[in-house]
């Protein structure tokens, strides 16, 4: 794991009964976009805890995820991921040794004269500090409180995670104060609806540090303008639909402007509406099925922001488009096959490629781009 840490750092319920239920929850996380999951389990025997870790760690190899173990050592030595150590756990200093390296340490703090020894201590990578708010996994340890996080950032010098009772409106507080990442373990589980809290929480965070020009390029109906709208709404971010655009300013659908004026007029005005997204700094823009071919659209996107491709089998395009009479370009589906022939290699530049199979929700889709989109940022790569 690098120094910097996901703005969510998600906790297991403690409840599981089997490895097998705590990998069906990290898998499910994963999905949706947590990056970092650390599995706290006190009902599993040694031996399942063990299964449990490594089945997970397995799940996060795939998805560029970071696992780590609560409190023990040994089995995050066993498993080959990090460990979280308590104030009463085995020290950092003896704890690190025992990793695998580059594993992950982290060791929890709860006054501001432990967290800066931890802050000193060369052991651990980073250090949480709480219970912020009232908790009933931290029974019996009174609150701290948002002034008394921020007092403990003014003084780090290691990623510094807020933990204890942190819901999806308390998020602000804890960033504001100086938090990098809010541990959340209730938030997560609330009325048994996982995915949901865990988008609810993402998108929260992800609103901080809007994505800028995001531009949905792919072959007519891959869901560039259905799943582009979800990601704008989640981000809380400006939705433009080219076409739609084109359409509204036109008087003329984009058959009827083609059949009256061809595809080079039409080309030519989807080119200067591509160029005056620029106005816009922060957008999901759904672009046509042929707007990212020419290069000069393409130095535009490249100028302006990101573009996604949104990569899903013909097939099930084929599927979606058949029967359709509004795409000026669809005359039969040996043409269709023939045009995403052409295109494809197009699409394939963009620096961004989400493979979608076609079965997914809309909801689904959008997890996928805005995982892609901030798996990238959080990698360091430019936007």
């Amino acid at each position: 794991m690098s120094a910097k840490l996901p703005p969510i750092y998600a906790i297991t319920s403690g409840e599981a009964r089997s490895a097998v239920e705590v990998e069906r929850t990290a898998g499910r996380l994963f999905e949706v976009g947590i990056r970092l999951l650390q599995v706290r389990e006190r009902l599993l025997t040694d031996r399942e805890l063990l299964e449990a870790v490594e089945a997970a760690a397995g799940l996060a190899a795939e998805f560029g995820a970071t696992v780590i173990v609560n409190d023990r050592a040994d089995v995050a030595r066993l498993a080959g991921v990090g460990v979280h150590l308590g104030e009463e756990d085995l020290p950092a200093a003896f704890a690190r040794p025992l990793l695998s390296p580059g594993a992950p340490l982290g060791v929890s703090t709860h006054d501001l004269a432990a967290a800066r020894r931890a802050f000193t201590d060369l052991s651990c990578d980073y250090v949480a500090f709480g219970p912020i708010f009232e908790s009933p996994t931290k029974a019996g340890r009174s609150p701290r409180g948002t002034e008394a996080l921020a007092a403990v950032a003014a003084e780090k010098t290691k990623p510094l995670v807020a933990v204890g009772g942190i819901t999806a409106d308390r998020l602000d507080a804890v960033y504001d104060a100086g938090a990098d990442s809010a541990a959340v373990v209730g938030a997560l589980v609330a009325r048994g609806r996982l995915e949901e809290n865990a988008r609810v929480l993402l998108d929260h965070a992800r609103r901080r540090t809007p994505p800028g020009r995001l531009y949905l390029v792919g072959f007519m109906g891959c869901g560039k303008t259905a799943i582009g709208r979800r990601i704008a709404e989640r981000t809380g971010i400006p939705f433009v639909d080219l076409d739609t655009e084109i359409e509204r300013t036109s008087g003329l659908t984009v058959r009827a402007m083609f059949e009256a004026h061809g595809e080079p007029a039409f080309r030519e005005r989807e080119s200067a509406f591509l160029a005056g997204t620029e106005a816009l700094p922060n957008a999901v823009v759904s672009t046509g099925g042929g707007s990212y071919v020419p290069e000069s659209n393409r130095r535009t996107i490249g100028r302006l922001g990101t573009a996604i491709f949104l990569d899903v089998p013909f097939d099930s395009i084929l599927a979606r488009i058949v029967g359709k009479t509004d795409r000026p370009l669809l005359v039969s589906t040996v043409q269709a096959a023939s045009l995403y022939g052409e295109r494809e290699p197009f699409y394939r530049m963009a620096p961004v490629h989400v493979f979608l199979t076609g079965r997914e929700s809309i909801e689904e889709s959008a997890d996928k781009v805005l995982s892609a989109v901030y798996d990238r940022r959080e990698l360091g790569v430019p936007l």
